[in-house]
């Protein structure tokens, strides 16, 4: 059965597309070494991360310093709801 969650944490998500020839585990690292950082996923497709982040954090700064150390691009969304089983 399927639930509808609020999510009291509303966690910052970031969709992160790595530069070209970046070394992905490297990224990765330097990442979840950021302070604000709670999660690093690693993806195929798309995006090479999902970063999760704590939202108190301004977004606009951790955008540039995730493009920074990725040597790419981010896209920021905001986790208001969760569907868990």
């Amino acid at each position: 059965m399927q639930r509808i969650v609020k999510n009291t944490r509303r966690d910052s998500l970031f969709f992160v597309m790595p530069g070209k020839g970046s070394d992905v585990h490297r990224s990765a690292k330097r990442l979840i070494g950021v302070r604000k950082i709670r999660e690093v996923l690693i993806t195929e497709g798309s995006y090479g991360f999902v970063v999760r982040a704590d939202p108190s954090v301004e977004q606009q700064c951790l955008s540039r310093e995730i493009s920074r150390i990725v040597g790419g691009s981010s896209r920021m969304a905001m986790c208001h709801y969760q569907y868990r089983k």
